[in-house]
């Protein structure tokens, strides 16, 4: 269950695209922009300058942004993007509306990062902590309003405590397998296996929400099911 995030850190001569995978950080792509660094000619001179290294720079923006797509575009797995670098170059980038709607849409963090490379992609991650763990609270709360809505109102639907669920598991009848990190380890191997084996998504949730200790209290397993079971 472990989220995957795309990283970009964009400064004006350089920029890193990388991946987070649950905890693992990754280096995709790291480009320079080729743009000519500043002059101190003055007049006709350095107004044609300024000129080419604003062509420049739109040219680096828009190499970034189709990198960026042939990276993310077809990631099924990819829950948001991070974006890192210094005032105003990340914010012109992300301005100038030359990422596609679709990845542009999945920015949700913006942070001010000094380096690009590994050390910046780490620096943006970790900035970005509170984001991602209020992403992750969400995702939990999504999936537990889902399973106490069915419980209310089709309680054929779903199945609770370690027995109930693992012979729903056996029969392949679990779509959606629901595990409280509170649950010893070799319990949750076990389940995840089952799981696998007929392909239900495992979702795993903590007692950090109302809804997680509420879960909890119901055993700490629970299942969405593909379909009714009657015993």
């Amino acid at each position: 269950t472990d989220e995957v995030y795309g990283l970009l850190i964009i400064e004006r001569n350089e920029a890193t695209i990388g991946i987070l995978d649950g905890k693992s950080i990754r280096i995709l792509q790291h480009m320079t922009s080729g743009i000519p660094g500043k002059t101190k000619c003055g007049g006709q001179s350095a107004a044609r300058f300024s000129r080419i290294r604003e062509s420049a720079a739109k040219d680096f923006f828009k190499r970034t942004a189709e990198n960026m797509k042939e990276h993310f575009w077809e990631n099924k797995k990819l829950k948001g993007i991070l974006v890192g670098g210094p005032i105003p170059t990340k914010d012109e980038f992300l301005a100038q509306g030359q990422l596609v709607t679709a990845l542009k849409n999945k920015v949700i963090a913006i942070k001010d990062i000094g380096g690009t490379g590994m050390h910046g992609l780490q620096e943006l991650v970790e900035r970005c902590q509170d984001v991602l763990s209020e992403q992750e609270i969400t995702k939990q709360r999504q999936i537990l309003d889902l399973f106490f809505e069915k419980l209310a109102k089709e309680p054929d639907r779903v199945s609770y405590g370690e027995a109930e669920v693992e012979d729903r598991l056996s029969r392949g009848a679990v779509e959606k397998l629901i595990i409280s990190k509170s649950l010893p380890r070799e319990k949750v191997k076990l389940l995840e296996k089952l799981a696998n084996a007929s392909s239900a998504e495992i979702h795993i949730v903590t007692k950090e929400t109302a809804e997680g200790v509420q879960f909890d209290n119901l055993g700490g397993v629970g299942g969405i099911l593909r379909f009714e079971i009657h015993d």
